[in-house]
């Protein structure tokens, strides 16, 4: 009977290769476990059984996945028959999972390769059965762990190696604040807050001053400034399990967990709450006002708000006309854009609120541009309305205050009562988003009415300093103002303009601001109630100069309720 092509190579002395895995680089310094040990206890036992040793293949690389650089390779020479037995530490060094152990097999077994290892014994009758097994343990050791993470976490400790910039993890594992960190947190809220600097411009000048950066480098780059800047972590609570890893064939996926099974470890606050949120404010806004994103220009572009249904009104262009002849519409592409003005409660949520969602961009630019330019090139008028004020005004505005104050614990407490109902189940994600987005409009209006009855009580010592100031900023600001571009007049607006609102019949409210120096009091900003009527009246709360202003120094701005 003739011998067979592994019998032949038998005669001959067979071939051998290694192969040693680590799971990761720290398992590769473990004495027991190493590559090197490995290899060298593999080197042994061929040498021990009369191997000659071919190829060896080293690799860091989960045991679950088939998709190993050198596994691959060794299977592939495997097929080119440059060895006769594959020889591993471990057979759970090979493989971990079905799928490389289904890959292995179909060479071993159309090539007639051996495996053989030197810590246990492969029975090929059922060593695709045990991958399974390891598979199943391996699955069952991440619950494990995972269970074991998740109950460290609800007890306080931190179950990650590392923690947001600023932080580090404690010898019982909780969070400690890094307070050299810290400071160069609230400074680059400062910096992007009160001075207007950006993510990019933040980035360059902590390089230039050699600020350690969170990669323990002197590089900054905006993308370590804007994660910062939206990490909520910095407000006192760190969130556990909000994505889960899971290893596949494909590669590592990450998938969002229900928010419900969060878990929230207290930290140690770097910024207030309010901060935080004046940041993903501001974060919004500049977005929106960002060039990229603003294709055709608008003069009033997120100043416009419905006063029937509270909300924005949203800009929108049309770069083609139409026309019916002889009873066939033709459609044409127009040179310049149609510009207009869009109610979002309309088209977005279907409310009834005005006759027409749309407003060309004209008819409301030029005249709320020349009541604005009045008023600027007139500081008498501001002054009348600073006048006004008088300290009998005070007595009311704390009642006013007060109710306000309540009117922001109550939707406060209407949101967390949302998040709890999403919690237990009774709402889904979907509504408790759409829910949340109400929620904050009412918030924000609710905090903007707080903030201007904070700013309107003002001292009789402070009138007369308003006025001073007002006096001259409005001589300044009120100089060239005709011969302003439309991106000027843009920039003017942003800067002075909080927003206007239309009513159902198209009369409009304008919210205009005026800076005051930060030495006045209240701490807030001041506002002046005019009681000048006007087709366009309004008022508005406190931003700094920085954020908008060209160069002009941080400061409050001044309401003017009815201009």
């Amino acid at each position: 009977m003739p011998k067979t092509k592994r019998q032949q190579r038998q005669d001959k002395g067979q071939r051998a290769a290694i192969y040693a895995r680590v799971s990761d680089k720290s398992q590769d310094t473990e004495d027991k476990t190493s590559i090197s040990e490995q290899i060298g206890d593999m080197e042994a036992y061929c040498e021990k059984k009369g191997l000659t040793i071919t190829a060896r293949y080293k690799e860091v690389g989960p045991g679950w996945s088939k998709k190993r650089p050198k596994f691959l390779q060794m299977l592939a020479d495997a097929k080119n028959g440059d060895f006769d037995i594959i020889v591993c530490w471990k057979s759970d060094r090979l493989t971990r999972g079905m799928y490389p152990a289904a890959a292995l097999m179909e060479v071993v077994d159309a090539h007639q390769i051996g495996i053989e290892a030197v810590m246990d014994t492969i029975d090929m009758k059922t060593f695709g059965i045990m991958a399974v097994v390891g598979k199943i343990e391996l699955d069952n050791f991440r619950e494990r762990s995972s269970m074991g993470k998740r109950g460290a976490a609800k007890q306080g400790r931190v179950p990650a190696s590392r923690l947001p910039y600023g932080y580090r993890i404690g010898d019982d594992r909780r969070p400690e604040v890094v307070e050299p960190e810290a400071e160069i947190v609230r400074r680059i809220f400062h910096m992007y807050i009160h001075e207007g600097m950006g993510t990019h411009s933040i980035a360059v000048q902590l390089t230039d001053e050699g600020t350690p950066s969170p990669r323990s480098k002197k590089q900054w780059w905006p993308s370590h400034v804007h994660y910062m800047l939206a990490n909520a972590t910095y407000t006192g609570v760190w969130v556990y399990g909000k994505t889960r890893w899971t290893s596949t064939e494909d590669g590592t996926q990450i998938r969002d967990q229900p928010r419900n099974t969060w878990i929230e470890i207290p930290v140690p606050p770097l910024v207030d709450q309010e901060t935080w949120e004046r940041a993903q404010k501001l974060k919004r806004q500049r977005t929106a006002q960002a060039k990229r994103n603003t294709k055709v220009p608008y003069l009033l572009q997120h100043l416009l708000k419905c006063g029937e249904c509270g909300h924005k009104f949203g800009a929108k262009a049309s770069w083609s006309s139409s026309n019916l002849r002889n009873g066939k519409r033709y459609r044409y592409d127009r040179p310049s854009p149609l510009r207009y003005y869009s109610c979002n409660g309309m088209q977005n949520y279907r409310f009834q609120c005005r006759e027409r969602p749309n407003i060309r961009a004209e008819q409301v630019e030029e005249p709320i541009w020349s009541e604005v330019n009045r008023v600027l090139q007139s500081p008498d008028l501001i002054v009348a309305g600073i006048e006004t004020l008088s300290p009998e005004e005070n007595s009311g505005l704390v009642k006013e205050r007060a109710q306000a104050e309540r009117d922001v614990r109550d939707i406060e407490m209407e949101e967390n009562v949302a998040i709890r109902l999403h919690v237990s189940g009774k709402i889904t994600e979907a509504q408790l988003d759409l829910q949340r987005k109400f929620i904050t409009e009412r918030l924000e209006s609710a905090r903007a009415k707080l903030d201007d009855c904070r700013a309107r009580m003002v001292t009789g010592t402070d009138k007369q300093r308003l006025k001073e100031t007002v006096l001259a900023w409005a001589r300044e600001v009120g100089q060239g103002l005709d011969e302003l571009t439309f991106e000027q007049r843009r920039e003017l607006l942003q800067l002075v303009v909080e927003e206007v609102t239309i009513d159902g019949d198209n009369n409009a409210t304008i919210t205009l601001a005026i800076p005051i120096e930060h030495e006045l009091t209240p701490p807030e900003s001041v506002a002046i109630a005019s009681g000048v009527s006007t087709p366009y009246a309004g008022r508005r709360h406190s931003r700094t100069h920085a954020q908008l202003g060209r160069g002009l120094p941080p400061g409050r701005l001044v309401d003017l309720l009815s201009i």
